[in-house]
């Protein structure tokens, strides 16, 4: 009897042990499926994917874990929802837990326009732990524990987990076994033992960086790190450059563990991975080899640098090529409707110059008519005699007032339509160059920030916000792209708050910028405050 409460207490510090240290199922190339870590990464691939993986640490020893998972999930029609399934098998000589996950994760978009967004992942399934007594190992035959029969306890199995996306950016929080349930077993002779299902905390950062973006070449750390009472804290950090289309290359060390190289390949759908773990700890000499092999299968796939049928791919050439000339087709005809539009600007533009000319020239002739008026009533040139008398005559000084007014009116605007004519050939060779144009009273406009006035002049816009913080935004990102002088000014009138990136009180040398400008700014345009 003394044997057998040896052997049981034995049995609990294994049992104990086991609970600590490799409860949940490990691995050296979960970085291919992080779905099996997280529930919130349910369906993240954009694609239908399946994977087998087997892991067998520490070969050559007898009773060393032997693991084996398969995993599907995937995303479903509706928008920023995933589903998966998840089995696995995990063996430690006499005790074995073999699991079952159903999992489902929302999306939650932050930014749609920055791939901002927030993942909630909820996983159920059951465990099932057994204790298998005929594999016990022992020096007394006659022990009554060798009677027992092997015994398996199935409890239920809750795992949460959030994941947070910004850009190229992830990063992700687990709790599996979020219940910390306890499955208590008996022997034949009355002897209780409790295995308890700890609960784990997991947390991940990763950044994929773009080496060729065309050829799906991509590269990314992978920060992993897992706590849980009892045990060690422990941490992962993975190393992998990876190409859609042929496989990847990966390291991975395994805090006070092991170094891990891994490799996969891809054909068409089918993916094959290893792993190879290289010990660390001081009893390395000990431990054996570990290897872990990996295949996957990708039923259905939304990424682009995935390898399609032939016929798909032919299929889809086509349809670009057709969408191709449909979109030639359309900007033709976008091409030949805005050159009506430049063509009928320019007639109407025309027609205002000529209009304008006949304007001025009949001012011209208005004022050559009243000058000739007022020389006939010019006292100096009288020279009869008997008009001498007209001097002083009053009527005669009101005629020549009258003319004098008159004349003024029309020098006045005889000059308004001399500043119009400038105005319109400036704007006929902005209509050529399709840049647009705008006159406008200076009185109208204030500077931002200050209010204070703005001066006459030639003033090169590239923007206009009803809003004054875009207004900066877009003032800020154009000194970005070195338009340092990039300032704001406000029309009191209509409120709209107009980037100014260069001023002049020279039209040839406001014009003589915009062809540089139009190349960052194809929507620049002039306007001429008066």
């Amino acid at each position: 009897m003394r044997n057998s409460v040896i052997t049981f207490v034995l049995f609990v510090l294994i049992v104990l042990q086991n609970a600590t240290a490799q409860q949940m199922p490990f691995s050296s190339q979960y970085y291919s499926n992080q779905f099996i870590t997280n529930p919130a990464l349910t369906g993240n691939k954009g694609s239908t994917n399946a994977f087998i993986t087997h892991r067998t640490q520490w070969a050559g020893i007898s009773g060393t874990p032997q693991t084996t998972y398969f995993s599907i999930d995937g995303p479903v029609k509706r928008d920023g929802v995933g589903l998966g399934l998840y089995a696995y098998s995990d063996v430690t000589d006499i005790l074995s837990r073999t699991g079952f996950n159903a999992s489902y994760s929302y999306r939650i978009a932050l930014d749609q326009a920055k791939n901002h967004h927030l993942t909630f992942g909820l996983a159920l399934g059951a465990i099932s732990n057994k204790i298998n007594f005929s594999k016990i190992i022992v020096l007394d035959n006659s022990d009554p524990i060798l009677n027992s029969q092997q015994q398996a306890r199935t409890v239920l199995n809750v795992d949460f987990g959030l994941a947070y996306n910004w850009k190229k950016l992830e990063v992700g929080f687990a709790i599996p076994q979020l219940m910390g349930n306890k499955v208590n077993y008996t022997n034949n002779v009355g002897m209780t033992g409790t295995y308890n299902m700890a609960r784990h905390y997991y947390g991940s950062v990763k950044y994929v960086f773009d080496v060729n973006q065309s050829r799906g070449i991509t590269a990314y750390p992978l920060l992993m790190i897992r706590s849980v009472a009892g045990a060690p804290f422990q941490y992962d950090f993975n190393g992998v450059v990876d190409w859609k289309r042929r496989g990847w290359v990966g390291v991975t060390y395994h805090s006070n563990y092991a170094v891990a190289v891994s490799a996969g390949i891809r054909y068409k759908s089918l993916s094959f991975g290893y792993a190879y773990d290289m010990g660390i700890s001081k009893i390395r000499k000990y431990t054996g080899t570990t290897s872990e092999f990996l295949l996957s299968y990708t039923f259905a796939s939304n990424d682009p640098t995935t390898e399609p049928p032939l016929w798909d791919t032919l299929m889809k050439k086509i349809q670009r090529l057709e969408e191709h000339d449909s979109i030639q087709a359309m900007e033709i005809d976008s091409l030949t409707k805005n050159d009506s539009i430049k063509q009928l600007k320019l007639d109407s533009l025309q027609q205002q110059v000529d209009s304008n000319t006949v304007e001025i020239e009949r001012l011209k002739e208005k004022i050559k008519e009243i000058d000739a008026k007022a020389h006939t009533h010019n006292p100096g040139d009288v020279h009869n005699p008997s008009d001498t008398h007209k001097k002083n005559d009053p009527a005669s000084e009101a005629e020549k007032k009258k003319l004098a007014e008159e004349k003024e009116k029309l020098e006045k605007e005889l000059r308004e339509k001399k500043e119009k004519e400038d105005s319109l050939k400036m704007a006929q060779e902005l209509a050529e160059k399709d840049i647009h144009s705008k006159t406008d009273n200076s009185k109208g406009y204030i500077s931002v920030p200050g209010g204070t006035s703005v001066k006459a002049g030639y003033y090169v816009i590239i923007g206009a916000f009803t809003s004054v913080d875009n207004a900066k935004i877009f003032a800020r990102d154009a000194k970005r792209k070195g338009y340092q002088t990039a300032v704001i000014i406000q029309n009191k009138v209509n409120s709209i708050y107009e980037i100014v990136v260069y001023m002049t009180t020279d039209k040839t040398n406001a014009l003589g910028k915009l062809d540089g400008i139009k190349s960052d700014y194809p929507d620049v345009w002039v306007l001429t405050l008066e």
